[in-house]
């Protein structure tokens, strides 16, 4: 199988095959390999070791153990099996959200979510409240809450819509940190909620404020940009891997972002056909 990668930002990076590969695909992937390695660790009883890449606030402020502000999230904790629920929040809601922003901005947003923790942290660590914590749970639950902020009532579960979803898991999430006195998880679900809302806001508001008002459609489901007039060509040959895909797997194949681009091109095509 031949890997083709894709410059476009908002096509998958490479194909294998017919399968279609996102930058959080390649990102499910590593927490997969982390995950076994972390089990194999803890079963040679090799704890110490995996407390280097754990984050502590003393050691990352006092010790410059800069890496752990990283790791953490690479250092899967028991029971595994709700591991699977975050592989699926990564990879079906943050592929959606690669499709929407682009993988530029996805790759920054996942960037921001992993950080808002460790910062919120290393901040109480010096005013007197010292943390330990790892693990993506949390990081994962922002990328659901990104996918909710930019898809409010996509259906998801029993028809129920994406905003009350992310309320209810939030809720839940937030009592059963409280009756377990785990302050912690509950600052760091509080962290990444609020990471999410800040990054989408700005960039949708980036996307928002790039072209005239007049020229951003309304929409069910949020369109961050109006390309140029400049550009119209370069979007008609972007479509190119969208046809691929219909030749390939069908028109129910495509995702809501690459339906809207084949009709955008298509209708910039008419246009520019009636204009000559």
């Amino acid at each position: 199988m031949m890997a083709r990668w894709s410059p476009d930002n908002y096509s998958p990076l490479t194909r294998i095959g017919n399968f279609p590969v996102y930058a959080s695909t390649l990102l499910a992937a590593l927490h997969g390999i982390t995950l076994i390695f972390t089990a194999l660790a803890m079963a040679a009883g090799a704890e110490s070791f995996l407390q280097t890449f754990v984050f502590s606030s003393q050691s990352v402020a006092h010790q410059w153990d800069l890496w752990q502000a990283v790791t953490y999230a690479f250092v899967h904790r028991p029971p595994y099996w709700l591991f699977l629920l975050e592989l699926y929040m990564l990879v079906v809601f943050g592929r959606e959200i690669e499709v929407y922003l682009g993988r530029k901005q996805f790759i920054q947003l996942y960037a921001g979510l992993l950080l808002a923790p460790p910062v919120l942290f290393v901040l109480a660590g010096l005013a007197g409240w010292p943390s330990i914590f790892w693990g993506s749970s949390t990081l994962h639950f922002g990328i659901f809450v990104a996918f909710t902020l930019l898809y409010p009532t996509a259906e998801i579960l029993f028809t129920i819509q994406a905003r009350w979803v992310a309320l209810a898991l939030l809720a839940i999430n937030s009592l059963q940190c409280l009756a377990l006195a785990d302050y912690t998880t509950l600052a760091a679900l509080a962290a990444e909620s609020v990471a999410a809302c800040l990054i989408v806001g700005y960039f949708q508001g980036r996307f928002s404020s790039s072209y005239p008002k007049e020229t951003i459609r309304i929409k069910v489901r949020p369109n961050p940009r109006e390309p140029r007039p400049s550009a119209i060509d370069d979007n008609l040959d972007s479509i190119d891997p969208i046809l691929e895909k219909i030749s390939r797997q069908g028109m129910n194949s495509l995702s809501a972002r690459e339906r809207e681009r084949l009709q955008n091109a298509s209708a910039k095509l008419l246009a520019k056909d009636s204009d000559s």
